[in-house]
């Protein structure tokens, strides 16, 4: 699984030959080098990642990074000048979600905030659920600072009318057969629970006509042609089908691609760490340890003097899940892992109680204590793309 993400991040990093490392890299190259990593289309149908505002194509002076826009936040990019701050909680959701608004107000609002960004020329870009499903190297960093090795993802039941995962059907000649569907796996198709570069291929015979104006690869305008071609079905996850479908046509050889995209009933099996799908992690400890040793690694790893927890407390933790933020939807799915402790942001009384009912300790952090490994999966990233960074480890609730 690991070499699996490895082989993605190698993908993305191929975007480096766009001025990656030269002086006069753009914002927008910074930009596209993130969202190789974690593509917006991956982000809930609710949410609102992405660029802010002001203009992507000026130089990129330097980043700041902070999990929500404040005004400490945004004076500190003045301070530094830099010109790109990117957070991970959307100021800006749909109407009737939060602010809708760009007007004038009191300090230290987000309309307020966002307007002094754009009239300074800093571009506030967001990455939030697109983040949280994709940004694996984050999860398994985290998973080995607690000590265990990440097996699986958590995730909850899709809304009616949707499905987790979905099958392409594509159809290439047959010369260009291998890498066309090497090119798919490399941006995660066919990853099912352990197994990755999963497909079913079968050979036939194509037809086509081009017509006036076609460039076809091979054949003449008006005549009617014939090619051995072999049908790919492989899965994709709901949410990275544009990176499949770019891929694919990227890499085939045909001016028109024909493919096709069906819904796919059957649930993920509840392993693997499939790039794109659930959030958080499952993982199991080296060995397993007392509750009160595991419970201080917890709060050394977040920076955290205490947390709530409920009345369970598991003679000893070998298994373990965690969601950043609020969790409260993904406690039903962390008992079916059989986890023996779920740290997570929030869930509330009830889901607390119900997980203690059921044998299950709930660690809540804190939402934003929660989303800690945010700020350094970043400042990782924009480090080893030779950008100037700087973090904001600002808290947002205290407890007195």
């Amino acid at each position: 699984m690991l070499n699996k993400f490895i082989s993605l991040q190698l993908f993305s990093l191929n975007l480096k030959e766009r001025n990656l490392y030269n002086e006069a890299m753009k914002i927008k190259d910074a930009i596209a080098q993130i969202e190789a990593r974690i593509p917006t289309s991956a982000s809930e149908s609710w949410d609102s990642v992405g660029l802010l505002t002001s203009n992507a194509n000026q130089v990129l002076k330097g980043v700041v990074i902070g999990v929500d826009l404040t005004d400490k936040l945004l004076a500190l990019a003045v301070k530094t000048r830099a010109n790109l701050i990117v957070i991970h909680h959307p100021p800006l959701f749909p109407k009737g979600r939060g602010l809708n608004r760009l007007i004038l107000g009191h300090e230290n609002q987000l309309n307020t905030l966002l307007l002094k960004a754009f009239q300074k020329n800093i571009c506030v870009y967001v990455a939030h659920t697109n983040f949280d499903r994709c940004a694996l190297d984050g999860m398994i960093k985290l998973a080995q600072d607690l000590g265990a090795e990440p097996y699986a993802r958590v995730w909850e039941a899709p809304e009616e009318g949707k499905t987790i995962l979905k099958k392409l059907v594509t159809y290439i000649p047959v010369d260009h057969f291998e890498a066309v569907r090497d090119a798919l796996y490399m941006v995660g198709c066919g990853h099912i629970g352990n197994y990755d570069c999963c497909g079913f291929g079968i050979s036939g015979v194509g037809n086509f006509r081009p017509l006036k104006g076609a460039s076809p690869f091979f054949g003449k305008v008006g005549a009617l042609e014939e090619t051995e071609e072999v049908r790919l079905e492989t899965i994709v996850v709901a949410g990275m089908e544009d990176i499949a479908i770019a891929t694919l046509k990227a890499e085939h050889p045909y001016e028109e691609v024909a493919y096709d995209l069906y819904p796919v009933e059957q649930s993920p099996v509840m392993k693997g760490l499939v790039w794109g799908m659930g959030y958080g992690f499952v993982a199991k400890l080296k060995k397993p340890i007392s509750y009160a040793l595991f419970a201080k690694r917890v709060k050394s790893v977040f920076k955290v003097k205490n947390f709530l927890t409920n009345q369970h407390t598991p003679k000893k933790v070998e298994t373990i899940a965690f969601t950043p933020g609020k969790g409260s939807s993904f406690v039903s799915s962390v008992k079916g892992h059989k986890a023996d402790v779920y740290i997570t942001g929030e869930v509330g009384y009830h889901g607390s109680l119900d997980a203690e009912r059921s044998g299950l300790n709930i660690m809540e952090l804190g939402h934003r204590e929660s989303e800690h490994y945010f700020l350094k999966t970043f400042a990782t990233w924009f480090k080893e793309w030779g950008v100037k960074v700087t973090a904001l480890d600002e808290r947002t609730q205290r407890i007195i």
